[in-house]
């Protein structure tokens, strides 16, 4: 079987071969694996620019560059990260059987086209769990105990500055922890809080049963109910239709004043400016922030002004080891694939 590979760089190709090469399982190990290069993403002015338009549209917008559409010809297994897999790449792939990312969502994928074809498709949701809860939980602390701006005071001698030097910050054991949504990053999260810190931790969640909550030690609330009760409000959910500026003005305003804010998920789930509204009037207490409407964050966003706001450059997946583990989790699906086996992670 012929893997037709297309990335940014090659390195998903390279890695991918040499774990194939290392597979007890000879299927894997006899895969032909070509490399295709993405050249979509430098047609916008950066890459965050293509990654914010891909999850919010799909990829039907983007023309497919001719080396894939030759390429994926006589391809059967489809590998990607962020290459855009609309219905004339699709049709195209005439012998596709299987269409593989490995990334934690399906957005640049035209998926209900690959079904009506016939095509499964598989994704790596839980890749970035550790990592992005890891990032989730420091933005909690850096916003709960001041740890930014007390670091900034301590380093210009300002160590009496009342504003920043009060006793106004809870211990998070006390605290109140809301998740908004609850897969498998929102898993972790919990656990993170419920057996790491002691924390309450509550969760809006309409889809998932209530027995995997039950399990986790969280309590299932309603979304008003949770931004009621929340000292921390952590956003976990998926974009979709539903989900778009599923926090917004009247959200905010349902908050507690001292609630802090946290989304190292995605921008679209929230009102950008009703967030910083809710930040400037003091509706919430802070934010910690890793996702923005535009990427990189414009320079005169208020945000960046702001000294109730911790913010990353979009940087809470990246770590030295993230591209090898997204790799085993596919393994294991094309694993499943060549054995005929029911694939685990699929839409």
């Amino acid at each position: 079987m012929k893997v037709l590979v297309i990335d940014r760089y090659p390195d998903l190709a390279e890695e991918f071969q040499a774990m194939c090469a290392e597979s007890d399982l000879e299927a894997l190990r006899d895969l032909k694996i070509e490399y295709a290069k993405d050249t979509n993403v430098y047609r916008m002015n950066t890459f965050e620019e293509y990654v914010q338009r891909m999850e919010k549209e799909g990829p039907e917008w983007m023309e497919p560059d001719q080396e894939v559409l030759d390429k994926i010809q006589d391809a059967d297994i489809l590998l990607i990260q962020w290459g855009a897999v609309s219905s004339a790449v699709i049709e195209m792939g005439k012998k596709l059987k299987f269409i593989a990312t490995i990334r934690s969502g399906c957005e640049n994928i035209n998926v209900d086209y690959a079904k009506k074809r016939g095509i499964q498709v598989s994704f790596a949701p839980s890749r970035l769990a550790e990592v992005v809860a890891d990032m989730t939980v420091a933005l909690t602390l850096s916003e709960c105990r001041g740890i930014v701006r007390r670091n900034l005071i301590a380093n210009h001698g300002k160590w009496t500055e009342e504003k920043y030097n009060d006793a106004s910050h809870a211990a998070i054991s006390n605290l109140v922890i809301g998740i908004v949504g609850y897969g498998g990053i929102a898993r972790t999260v919990a656990r993170r809080f419920c057996a790491g810190f002691g924390s309450k931790v509550i969760a809006y969640e309409p889809i998932t049963s209530p027995e995997i909550l039950k399990e986790d030690g969280v309590e299932q609330v309603e979304l008003d109910e949770l931004l009621r009760q929340a000292d921390v409000v952590t956003m976990h959910a998926r974009v979709c239709k539903e989900t778009i500026h599923m926090i917004g003005e009247r959200e905010f305003s349902l908050m507690k004043p001292n609630a802090i804010f946290i989304n190292t998920a995605r921008a679209a789930l929230v009102d950008e400016k009703a967030l910083i509204q809710a930040l400037q009037t003091g509706k919430i207490r802070g934010a910690g922030l890793d996702v923005y409407e535009k990427e990189p964050l414009p320079l005169d966003s208020p945000l960046l002004s702001m000294d109730n706001v911790t913010l990353m450059p979009h940087s809470a997946g990246i770590t030295n080891d993230i591209l090898k583990n997204s790799l085993k989790i596919i393994k294991t699906e094309f694993e499943r694939f060549l054995k005929r086996e029911p694939l685990k992670f699929t839409i």
